[in-house]
């Protein structure tokens, strides 16, 4: 790409290099300068002014009028006056004999009636005949600059017209074969820097064409003096346009909010010199081009600045791509300061501004292509880091897999890294991660291929599966030696720890291991195994830990658990299974515990210990509950029906302690059944009311506003003490079963029992025991004055139908020994 563009843009300067020559061959001509700019060719020629042989080329100076003056003598005839420099002004050629004008031209861009000759190489033709002619030229310029005029037959000028029209249709073809090429790239992908370039190839070329006269070949002549006359507007235009390419590739892409107000400021005062420019003329519109140009160039110079030490080389790229255009205006600048280079302006505009155009359609080639390189990294490496990322994993491993080499995956993760995000942000944190990721990858790749045995592999690369996840891939067979010290190895690194504030951050790893073809064949089931072992690590330990077919066969179970859990709830496939509780003074039905039983057709019956603690962490325990508490109640106003003074008692999750949307069910659901609030109790656990001190005050005063009432469950597994628990407002408490089942024959769990009878009488609270499974249970607890009681000597629990018979069957029951032990 880069070879084809120098090759065009050495094709072009090697045609300035002929137009200059041919430009040289000037004729012996005499000057007269006017600074008064009121004479006229007849003043000019009665006058008989004195002129100056131009010795050194016709120089003409902005704001004045200059005459030249070319005699018969000097020229044959049927030959023609050539200027051919380009002059961005006007041109009156005028044919002069025995005192009067015979033959006049004029030439300027904002003429439309001329042909289009005229404007690219102007010229007039002597008549061949006795008497003696004089050619006068009254040049009026925009700039100062150089008149180069030759003396040509009419199949030399035909030649030269040639050329020029070469060059103007070369240069023009270029200009908007890129620029329609550029509209076509910002039509279809919806690309607003594009379209802003488009705009701003479409005003240079305009401008460009206006100097060199190509306007008149591409344009209608009413077209082509229009955009003569409004030149400056256009050029201020294409300035504008040449900020928001700025804007959209550099400044909006990059989130500069600073340089986002600057740009929007240049181009309101761009907008408004425009708008001041209309009615001046061309001298005085000169001033507002030059402001204009420094808006711009102020613009570019701050912009590029603050953006060189990110992004040098496209910083660069866009200065050289804008040196073509500093040439040309440093080149039309020297020239006001009398310092004039044998170049005709005409041909230096058209390479000069193809230049460019060809630069900045190169850089857009360019860009767009890093772009593509740098998208086609960051899908294969991490953005922040640089590190392959999960799909570079992959990859590896199912090469190694296809090669049949053995390897072994270590998946780690530092612990330390969320709280570093926490504290110092993400950028702190993605810079130290990178800087400690780089010294990782330096000690496996120099100490631990030197020292680890059996390590063959050149390069240990280090992979990004996540934010804080990351794997490295062990070559050869598994030895436990091995992963052992690629573990210290690592381990060392990240233990070094983080500087905040002075304090040392101690980082950990959790380190998981699987090997291939051990654990698994294929990339998938090996990174799953990793991940798997690497959970399975016993908390608070600094071991790795290697993959175990026993723990995966759990992790599976608890998947399917936690996926078929949400539909047994959502079709009904639970139930509910009532224990029956009794007065243990009076042997009288108290009530009942609702319990959750699960049977699942491929599972097969699933224990509320276990699938509980899965509903908790899959965060589906919210509907559980949900449904345990609107189906307990539905079956409580059928039971008030045969048992007016029952009571039921409902478990209560830990995660469900302080959500507001339970409360607001249970007082739905006690109204819509007309349900007695005090018949119906929630048990807590003791664990939960420690986890959750904060919130649990407030949502036990909201349960005991709407008359219902609170259990402490399992009392005496968790931390609390009695006097704790009293501070919560507790009705009821129950004894854990593991100090009731033996409580015969065990004296600590006597003396436990009874205490906590005691202490909780004293308190003014309800006793409940579970567990009771003998009848010397039943009546030891009765000794301690124990309230309720429930468990298998008293009843299993049974499903709905069968609770409502055995409770029908108990309303009437007087001997309650008797009849359990009968």
């Amino acid at each position: 790409m880069w070879l084809y563009i120098k090759k065009l843009i050495l094709f072009i300067w090697l045609i300035v290099v002929g137009q200059c020559a041919l430009a040289s061959q000037q004729s012996t001509v005499k000057q007269f300068t006017d600074t008064s700019n009121q004479l006229t060719v007849d003043t000019v020629i009665d006058r008989k002014l004195s002129f100056d042989t131009a010795n050194e080329g016709v120089k003409f100076v902005k704001g004045e009028t200059l005459w030249v003056k070319v005699t018969s003598s000097s020229i044959a005839s049927d030959e023609l006056v050539v200027i051919t420099s380009s002059i961005e002004g006007t041109l009156k050629l005028y044919q002069v004999a025995d005192g009067k004008v015979t033959e006049y031209k004029f030439v300027s861009p904002e003429v439309a009636h001329l042909a289009p000759n005229a404007h690219i190489l102007p010229s007039i033709t002597l008549v061949d005949d006795a008497r003696n002619y004089d050619i006068y030229i009254q040049v009026q310029a925009k700039y100062s600059g150089m008149l180069s005029l030759s003396v040509m037959s009419t199949e030399e000028y035909g030649k030269a017209l040639n050329r020029r029209l070469f060059v103007i249709g070369v240069s023009s073809g270029i200009h908007y074969f890129i620029t329609l090429f550029v509209f076509l790239m910002a039509a279809s992908q919806s690309r607003k820097g594009l379209a802003a370039l488009t705009a701003y190839f479409v005003c240079v070329s305009i401008q460009s064409g206006v100097s060199t006269g190509a306007n008149n070949l591409v344009f209608p002549s009413e077209v082509a003096s229009y955009f003569a006359l409004y030149q400056s507007q256009i050029y201020l235009l294409s300035l504008i346009f040449a900020v928001l390419f700025l804007n959209y590739f550099m400044v909006v892409k990059r989130a500069e909010p600073a340089f986002a107000r600057l740009v929007s400021v240049s181009i309101w005062i761009l907008g408004l010199l425009i708008v001041l420019v209309a009615p001046l003329k061309a001298q005085h519109s000169l001033v507002f081009n030059f402001l204009g140009s420094l808006v711009c160039g102020a613009v570019y110079f701050l912009v590029l600045a603050n953006q060189f030490k990110l992004h040098k080389s496209e910083v660069l790229a866009i200065v050289i791509t804008w040196l073509p255009v500093f040439a040309f205006k440093a080149y039309v600048f020297v020239n006001q300061f009398g310092i004039y280079l044998p170049i005709d302006t005409s041909i230096l505009n058209h390479v000069l501004i193809t230049t460019h155009i060809i630069l900045l359609a190169s850089f857009l080639y360019w860009h767009d292509k890093n772009k593509k390189k740098q998208l086609l990294f960051y899908a294969t490496h991490d953005k922040d880091t640089g590190a392959p990322n999960r799909y570079m994993l992959q990859q590896s491993l199912e090469s190694l897999g296809k090669k049949n080499k053995d390897h072994t995956l270590l998946l780690f993760r530092p612990l330390v890294l969320q709280t570093i995000r926490l504290n110092m942000g993400w950028s702190y944190a993605n810079a130290h991660l990178k800087k400690l990721l780089n010294k990782v990858s330096e000690q496996l790749n120099t100490y631990g291929n030197a020292v680890i045995a059996g390590h063959d592999s050149l390069h240990t690369s280090i992979y990004r599966l996540d934010d804080s996840l990351f794997a490295i891939i062990l070559m050869g067979k598994f030895e436990l030696s091995q992963v052992e010290q690629f573990v210290c190895v690592l381990s060392a690194s990240f233990e070094e720890g983080v500087d905040f504030g002075g304090d040392l951050l101690v980082d950990q790893l959790e380190i998981g291991v699987a090997s291939n073809p051990i654990h698994a064949t294929n990339s998938d089931s090996l990174i799953q195994c990793a991940m798997q072992a690497m959970a399975s690590k016993p908390a608070g330990t600094n071991k790795w830990q290697l993959f175990d077919f026993g723990n995966s066969i759990v992790s599976q179970r608890r998947i399917k658990i936690a996926s078929a859990l949400k539909v047994a709830i959502e079709r009904e496939q639970l139930s509910l299974y009532l224990q029956p509780q009794l007065h243990l003074g009076t042997g009288r039905v108290y009530g009942s515990e609702a319990l959750l039983r699960w049977h699942h057709p491929e599972l097969g019956v699933v224990p509320p210990s276990e699938f509980i603690p899965i509903a908790e962490s899959s965060g589906i325990v919210y509907e559980l509950t949900e449904w345990v508490i609107e189906t307990g109640l539905k079956q409580q106003a059928e039971i008030i029906k045969l048992l007016p003074s029952h009571t039921l008692s409902l478990n209560i999750s830990g995660k469900d302690v302080g959500r507001k949307e339970l409360t607001v069910q249970l007082i739905e659901l006690v109204n819509q059944y007309a349900l007695a609030p005090s018949q119906i109790v929630l048990e807590v656990t003791e664990s939960a009311t420690v986890e959750n001190e904060n919130i649990l005050f407030d949502t036990l005063a909201d349960y005991r506003s709407i008359g219902l009432r609170v259990a402490i469950d399992d009392f005496g597994t968790g931390y609390s003490s009695l006097a704790y628990l009293s501070q919560l407002g507790f009705d009821k408490l129950k004894i854990d079963k593991r100090f009731v089942m033996d409580v015969e024959s065990s004296k600590t769990n006597q003396t436990i029992c009874k205490a906590t009878c005691d202490m909780a009488h004293s308190l003014g609270s309800v006793v409940v025991a579970e567990g009771i499974e003998s009848e010397g249970s039943y009546r030891q607890l009765q000794s301690y004055h124990c309230d309720i009681g429930q468990g298998y000597f008293i009843s299993r629990p049974l499903p709905f139908e069968q609770y409502k018979a055995w409770l029908q069957r108990m309303i009437d029951v007087e001997d309650v020994i008797h009849y359990l032990t009968s």
